[in-house]
């Protein structure tokens, strides 16, 4: 499966989601809920790319997105770049003292809020869901995500 990435076209291998096709080439697509081994979840979606099948164009999370012959990929776009750093400024204001956040933030230029969501100085989550699948996948489910919005948080079932 030959897919074009950034104008470079790369061969694709079956099952293959663009996130790995990318990592398998050294193509960097930040992501904060994709580990190997644990299938990617979409979660945190700071691996949106955008993606062109035939006429149309769309904006997909890569590390869930299967390749297929043909795909034509922008990872760097101005469109992305921006969905990107809202991304990073809104977990900048939940996660002010997470240091890949803080890092990612002065990659993309994004500048640190001045007020800050009600936050424990010490909270680091993100909210991704990755412990949650880690645990899952070796046959505990001991923790899983609870509630929704603000009040979401990694708990026992």
């Amino acid at each position: 499966m030959k897919v074009i990435i950034n104008s470079i076209t790369y061969e694709g291998l079956p099952g293959e989601t663009l996130m790995e096709l990318a990592k398998r080439h050294n193509v960097n697509i930040p992501n904060l809920c994709h580990k190997d081994g644990i299938e990617g979840q979409g979660r945190c979606r700071l691996c949106m790319v955008e993606v062109k099948e035939g006429k149309k164009t769309k904006v997909v999370s890569s590390c869930v997105y299967p390749i297929r012959d043909g795909l034509e990929v922008v990872t760097d776009s101005e469109k992305i770049i921006n969905m990107r750093k809202n991304i990073i400024l809104l977990l900048l204001l939940k996660t002010p003292n997470n240091e890949y956040i803080k890092s990612l933030a002065e990659e993309y230029g994004v500048k640190a809020p001045i007020r800050y969501i009600d936050v424990d100085d010490k909270e680091n989550c993100i909210l991704c869901g990755l412990c949650v699948k880690a645990c899952e996948r070796i046959g505990t489910s001991a923790i899983s995500l609870v509630n929704r919005g603000t009040t979401k948080k990694v708990s026992t079932p």
